[in-house]
């Protein structure tokens, strides 16, 4: 099974302080534990006007978006995550496009 949600958590759990001293603002919460086998985490952070969110599931499936607060402007792509550094490729790229590139 696909580990990538509790990855997705755990970076998020060991990188938060990190993000918060640069004014980066976050959230990440899990599926629930339902006896569903597709399971998901989801990563939500704020920087200036932007808002973006990347979900991943166990499948290996993620989402990523952005929304630009003042434009209006929505940003979506679709991947399909196999290893840890596709997950910290996405992960890097949500940071991007809410703005967070001096991190």
């Amino acid at each position: 099974m696909n580990e990538l949600p509790q990855m997705l958590h755990t970076w998020f759990t060991e990188n938060d302080e990190r993000l918060r001293s640069h004014g980066v603002m976050g959230d990440i919460q899990r599926s629930p534990d339902d006896g569903r086998t597709k399971t998901s985490a989801w990563l939500v952070v704020e920087y200036d006007d932007h808002v973006a969110v990347l979900i991943v599931w166990n499948s290996g499936e993620a989402e990523l978006e952005c929304g630009d607060l003042t434009s209006g402007r929505v940003r979506q792509e679709h991947r399909d995550l196999r290893t840890p550094g596709d997950l910290l490729d996405a992960i890097e790229t949500t940071l991007e496009w809410a703005g967070a590139t001096s991190l």
